[in-house]
């Protein structure tokens, strides 16, 4: 009887450890966090969950399965008109997506440009997602990455960090991603195409200078810029389609690989979606691993 109970002491512990997810939390900066004007030991989030205050810049890293690692890495970045994060469904419950089909996926919790609570606002998302970037990629080697193979994705607001990071990331740093995926993005600070509470948000008193110019990241595509992957809605009532659009074109302009899919349906802010409120813009995911196995093969 003996026997019999540790053998199967033996096998549970062998399935707990093949089949359980391992997840971990790094924070961003291992002292004080740049442009930090005033510190708080909590977040605070809302009645929906999402995170309006961030204490303190991290990565939520979701490990693939073991043994089941494709030694490929995706940065997430939650969407929320930089006024908020909607951290879980364009967050966490994409990561374990991700992970599920073996990428090691980190849920970015980034800084937004709260002048309450920082210097230089609209400096602020950007200087954390290029830091992400570089924690994941000095990760590589306990994390079983690829250092070359390290993309980010965002969604909304979200988009308009990750596609900030795609052409503003450098090589001499390690802060350019290898690949983007954009979903609803907010791509330009152009007034008659922007989302105006992200733009009023991220830019403050900045609305009308140079850092307009230098967030709206269709003008800011040159050679360097990594491949896209595009997924928005033609009935998208938030953030218009045209953002989507001319951040192709604009790759497109210099032969960089970029697939845009513009489903009829589909609205803002879904994140995976289901193709009963979503039509078919919920199939947007599944494409992804498409295109990402035709780039990184």
């Amino acid at each position: 009887m003996r026997e019999l109970l540790f053998i199967t002491l033996i096998f549970f512990v062998f399935c707990f450890n093949v089949y359980s997810q391992r997840v971990e939390n790094t924070p961003l900066w291992d002292k004080e966090a740049p442009y930090t004007k005033k510190s708080i030991r909590n977040d605070q989030v809302n009645e929906r969950g999402n995170v309006q205050v961030i204490a303190n810049p991290d990565l939520t890293i979701y490990f693939p399965k073991k043994n089941k690692t494709n030694l490929r890495s995706i940065l997430i970045c939650p969407g929320g008109g930089y006024s908020n994060l909607a951290i879980n469904h364009e967050g966490h419950e994409i990561a374990k997506f991700y992970a599920d089909n073996g990428y090691i996926a980190a849920v970015l919790k980034y800084r937004l440009p709260e002048p309450e609570f920082v210097n230089s606002a609209w400096e602020v998302p950007l200087a954390d997602a290029k830091q992400a970037i570089k924690v994941i990629r000095n990760h590589s080697e306990d994390w079983s990455i690829d250092p070359t193979k390290v993309g980010v994705l965002g969604f909304s607001a979200g988009g308009h960090l990750a596609s900030s990071l795609s052409v503003h990331g450098t090589d001499d740093d390690g802060s350019r991603p290898d690949f983007s995926l954009l979903i609803y993005p907010v791509i330009s600070m152009d007034s008659s195409i922007t989302h105006a509470g992200s733009r009023r948000n991220l830019l403050r008193e900045m609305v009308g200078t140079e850092w307009e110019f230098f967030h709206s990241n269709e003008l800011q595509v040159d050679q360097h810029t990594p491949p896209a992957f595009l997924v928005h809605s033609w009935d998208d009532k938030v953030v218009p389609v045209e953002n989507s659009i001319r951040y192709a074109k604009a790759l497109n302009a210099y032969d960089i690989p970029v697939t845009l899919h513009l489903f009829e349906k589909g609205g803002h802010g879904y994140g995976r979606g289901n193709i009963e409120q979503h039509g078919t813009a919920s199939q947007w995911i599944d494409l992804s691993l498409v295109w990402l196995d035709q780039i990184l093969k």
